[in-house]
């Protein structure tokens, strides 16, 4: 099983590299373009910086395509078998979700602590606060998701457009109610209408869509993993 993580693990380092250099490249623009210090100063990279939690799950979301497709082929014609490819699968998506979660917390921390002018963009990078349990558990999902998707897409690719289409809305689905919630006023004013039983559980609601997501595709990846011909 050891060699299926390294296996896997050469292709997915490339993966979390190419998002720590997105994440250093913006951090660059915004000190080179003096977004820290000028609070009128809303440039791209400033847009870049308060979104780039969201931005890192879908990228995980696209990079995860190709462990159940290319990955998933090479490495049983290899000499893999199904049952490592799994495991070593989950111990990649676990390993990805965690460095993801560490880079959203550093880069949410790093204004106040550095600190850099308050502007109202910052509170998209809070959107997370309170809720630790919210970033990690839409990484695990998106790329849960995403390597059904590409799965579905190879064999399916009718099936598979659907799925990537419905993955797709509930990753916006889940970002927007996280923005929502991290806008306090508005949230308060939701709160007290008519309508503050739906918005007290609308998050909720969003981590059970979220986990059964994920348990519902790991079942799925599980048995078409174990189905795998290769050609």
């Amino acid at each position: 099983m050891g060699k299926t993580v390294r296996f896997l693990f050469q292709f997915a380092w490339v993966n979390l590299a190419s998002l720590l250099g997105f994440a250093a490249f913006v951090f660059a623009g915004c000190y080179l373009t003096g977004v820290p210090g000028e609070p009128g100063n809303s440039n791209l990279f400033a847009n870049y910086y308060a979104m780039f939690p969201a931005m890192a799950a879908f990228c995980l979301f696209l990079f995860s395509f190709g462990f159940c497709t290319s990955n998933l082929q090479l490495g049983l014609s290899m000499g893999a078998r199904r049952r490592d490819f799994f495991t070593a699968l989950q111990g990649i998506i676990l390993f990805s979700t965690a460095v993801c979660w560490a880079l959203q917390l550093f880069m949410s921390a790093f204004p106040a602590l550095a600190g850099w002018e308050v502007r109202d963009r910052w509170m998209l990078l809070y959107m997370f606060e309170g809720k630790p349990w919210a970033y990690p558990l839409l990484c695990f999902a998106v790329m849960v998701l995403g390597c059904l998707s590409g799965m579905l897409m190879m064999n399916h690719k009718g099936l598979g457009i659907v799925v990537v289409l419905l993955s797709i809305l509930v990753l916006m689905g889940a970002t927007i109610v996280l923005i929502l919630s991290a806008e306090t006023e508005l949230m308060a004013f939701l709160y007290d209408s008519e309508w503050g039983w739906l918005w007290t559980l609308l998050p909720k609601g969003m981590a059970a869509v979220l986990a059964a997501a994920a348990v519902g595709g790991e079942l799925l990846i599980w048995r078409a993993i174990h189905r795998f011909v290769v050609r």
